[in-house]
């Protein structure tokens, strides 16, 4: 899988949309970083590698692509296909090689020095990736115990709280699916719990809205109709009908020289389980609703985790997933989005 956009009749023509920066903060242990690991050293190259072949070497090669933020897979293989070659000629590119799609002695010098030894686990793909969503973040807890407990992996109440029973009913879920038992939700386990559940309505998780105590000075195409008010100045984003927000949050926007556009538009796509893949890297961006392009209004965790240290690609970005899921749901194709 490339991508969690669900089946239909855009999701092959939306695989790899998005806009985020990505900071990992939640990997491997729930609460700790990852240990940093030592960059390779160049070494001989056993073979050129080259479209089309198939090779326990292609698989390390993709790790290693992975590594460098060129190739945005979580899980290789043995084939050098299309992706890898294109993953390789970009490589190349940006790193003044003849962008052949080969890997001959002199990409893989400069390759290895930008990635790390695999693991057993990275070539097997059954490494404990970083999390789908921070268990933090309640309103994702939530939704991810209800799911469980939609598969009986779950006995106890939707509260949100990341307890020794959430953490079982996860690492049960993994060994269920064939993974490696660990309390951690990263994607590769979260695509494989989507598919075989169903996504909780915001109604069945909370019983209020989400608390709003937050103003914003809306623009004045902010007073008619139901309309996402973003104020890029203020650092915010309302939902509005009518003239009245429902509801003010504080957003985050592009890093400089990523800047979208102002103006009026209209939500063109919605998907709650996008996962960015156009910078090299799997980025998620839960409850992404596009409003421009491949601009979109959704959850960041590197929003929550590092505040406005990072920045989007473009996108408008919210800090709490339980607000997220609430705009999502309040929302339809058609409507407006006003950024000023």
């Amino acid at each position: 899988m490339l991508s969690l956009l669900r089946p239909g009749p855009l999701a092959a023509a939306l695989v790899g949309l998005g806009c985020l920066l990505t900071h990992p903060a939640w990997a491997g242990s729930p609460h700790e970083a990852p240990t940093p690991r030592p960059f390779s050293q160049p070494a001989p190259l056993a073979q050129e590698l080259r479209h089309k072949m198939q090779s326990p070497l292609v698989r390390e090669l993709q790790v290693r692509l992975r590594h460098a933020k060129y190739l945005a897979l979580y899980d290789v293989d043995d084939r050098y296909g299309l992706q890898t070659r294109e993953a390789v000629r970009k490589f190349q590119k940006d790193h003044g090689l003849r962008p052949t799609g080969i890997v001959d002695q002199a990409t893989w010098d400069r390759l290895l020095p930008r990635s790390h030894q695999p693991t057993a686990a990275e070539l097997n793909n059954t490494d404990v990736g970083p999390w789908f969503t921070g268990p933090g973040q309640v309103g994702y807890m939530k939704e991810l115990q209800h799911r469980l407990k939609q598969l009986g992996h779950y006995q106890g109440s939707v509260d949100g709280r990341y307890d020794a029973a959430t953490q079982r009913a996860i690492s049960g879920f993994r060994t269920a699916v064939g993974l490696p038992a660990s309390p951690v939700m990263d994607e590769r386990t979260w695509a494989r719990l989507i598919t075989k559940t169903r996504n909780p309505r915001y109604a069945q998780l909370f019983d209020q809205p989400p608390a709003s105590t937050l103003t914003q000075e809306l623009d004045p195409r902010c007073a008619t109709g139901r309309v996402v008010c973003i104020s890029w100045a203020q650092k915010k984003m309302s939902l509005v009908v009518d003239g009245r927000p429902l509801f003010t949050r504080v957003a985050r926007f592009a890093r400089p020289g990523w800047e979208s556009e102002r103006g009026e538009f209209r939500i063109w796509y919605m998907n709650s389980d996008t996962v960015s893949t156009i910078f090299g890297e799997r980025t998620p961006m839960p409850y992404a609703i596009f409003y421009d392009k491949n601009v979109a209004i959704h959850y960041s965790d590197d929003f929550d985790q590092v505040g406005y240290e990072g920045g989007s690609h473009g996108c408008s970005q919210l800090n709490d997933y339980q607000t997220a899921k609430w705009l999502y749901e309040q929302v339809k194709v058609g409507d407006r989005v006003v950024v000023y």
